[in-house]
């Protein structure tokens, strides 16, 4: 099928249709694919119910058993059809997407212009011989431009109308099912559903495509807002501790041959600045940086329905400690991310569960349908590493339809340790909720602090 650039549709609808791009259009969602079978079988079953009926129309008339001439009109209504079937392919591109290969067009127009001609020489073919033709125009004007749209939308109204009048100014007389039976009001019908269907339909194709770009740009927002904040934190940090760094190790140069002392005292200040910047750095690159763990769920529920996606936050982190609060808030960053780049879903659950000593954290959506979990160092794989070092585990994968991602970490051997971590959060100033200065990564921060000092 024939794919088109934006830029050519665009130009189509207001001007006369362009050539076909070849550009690939971007990849849609299952929910959208799912829209888009829904509506062409619509289209493809409507022109199949209304011609195989029609065709009976005009088969219902004339001289007793099959005539030369009704075999004609049955085989060119069976091509009308094929060809209107797959005609309906090219509409994925939308209104004024623009024109396919020329044989398409022929094969789509070429066979019901026959059957128009031909319906002009029986009493019983007249009206309902020009419907076929009613139909591929319909089908035309979907992937012609605007102005050219109507043009045709008119031509093809005319030849339906004069159809039957044309016939009897040729000598065939009006009769038949058609006239007798009602048949012509049927006609009338088909012809009014016709274009409020076809056009119709890829309008309401078209706002699904909308809908669906909107979101993803939502999503892309949301991951390029985060980006955004995490180089915020990482000017913040690098600048003032680089700014600080440059004035005293400037300041101790100037000391040196006046006072030793002071410029020494200057250089291990700089030392410091320079082991705590990197300390920092190292705590923001892993995530470890104080953040309040129930501040990162509801910025994450924030995000999702940003992108319109309903979100539940059932998380209470009192009596937490830090190390554990450090992790789920990496497990909430990381699904979050996931689930807007990579999921379709409508609704996502984070719930945080007590089990004896340790905790749960389960993050639950409806919009994933490989269970397969996508692997790398910061991806779900990630995630399991973190938490096998500590004991704890990650499982991913669909359970009843939805895709479930459960954390667990395993808790403090007892009691008194669980205190002692909240008092020590409490000590550094992070409240209740916030990540400490428990961070994991810190014997290997103060292994290297060592080694600077060597």
């Amino acid at each position: 099928m024939a794919h088109f650039k934006a830029s050519d549709r665009d130009r189509d609808r207001d001007g006369d249709p362009g050539a076909a791009g070849t550009a690939p259009v971007p990849e849609t969602g299952r929910g959208v694919r799912a829209t888009w079978r829904y509506t062409i079988a619509s289209i493809v079953f409507y022109g199949i119910l209304i011609s195989a009926v029609n065709t009976l129309f005009m088969l219902s008339g004339g001289d007793y058993g099959l005539q030369f001439l009704d075999i004609v009109l049955i085989v060119l209504a069976v091509v009308a059809v094929i060809a209107l079937t797959r005609y309906g392919w090219f509409f994925r591109s939308g209104l004024g997407g623009g024109l396919p290969e020329r044989g398409y067009t022929l094969w789509l127009l070429l066979p019901p212009a026959g059957l128009w001609f031909l319906g002009l020489l029986q009493s019983h073919t007249l009206w309902v011989a020009a419907l076929p033709l009613w139909f591929a125009a319909n089908a035309l004007a979907v992937v012609l431009g605007r102005r050219a749209r109507w043009w045709v939308l008119g031509a093809a109204l005319a030849a339906l109308v004069l159809h039957g009048m044309l016939g009897i100014l040729l000598g065939t007389p009006a009769g038949g099912p058609v006239s007798d039976a009602g048949g012509l009001f049927s006609v009338g019908l088909w012809a009014l559903m016709t274009p409020l269907l076809f056009l119709g339909s890829i309008w309401w194709w078209e706002i699904v495509l909308r809908l669906d770009d909107s979101r993803r740009t939502s999503g892309e927002l949301a991951v390029a807002q985060e980006r955004l904040r995490f180089a915020a934190d990482l000017h913040d940090i690098q600048g003032h501790h680089l700014q600080v760094i440059a004035l005293k190790t400037e300041l101790a140069g100037r000391l040196l041959d006046t006072d030793p002392e002071a410029a020494r005292l200057q250089i291990g200040e700089a030392q410091q600045l320079a082991r705590t910047a990197l300390e920092d750095t190292r705590a923001l690159v892993h995530g470890y940086r104080a953040v309040s763990f129930a501040a990162e769920a509801a910025n994450a529920a924030e995000v999702l329905r940003a992108a319109g996606i309903e979100a539940s936050v059932e998380v209470d982190a009192d009596g937490l400690p830090p190390e554990e609060r450090t992790l789920f808030g990496l497990v909430i960053r990381e699904t979050t991310t996931n689930i807007l780049r990579h999921s379709e879903a409508t609704c996502v659950t984070f719930r945080l569960v007590r089990t004896g000593a340790g905790s749960v954290l389960s993050v639950t959506n409806d919009g994933v349908a490989d269970a397969a979990p996508r692997t790398g160092g910061s991806g779900i794989e990630g995630l399991r590493q973190r938490f096998e070092a500590v004991g704890g585990s990650v499982d991913a994968g669909l359970v009843g339809g939805l895709f479930v991602l459960a954390a667990s970490a395993p808790g403090p051997a007892d009691g008194s340790s669980r205190d002692a971590s909240s008092r020590n959060a409490s000590r550094a100033g992070d409240g209740p909720d916030a990540v400490g200065t428990g961070r994991v990564d810190a014997p290997a921060s103060a292994a290297g602090a060592g080694r600077d000092r060597r």
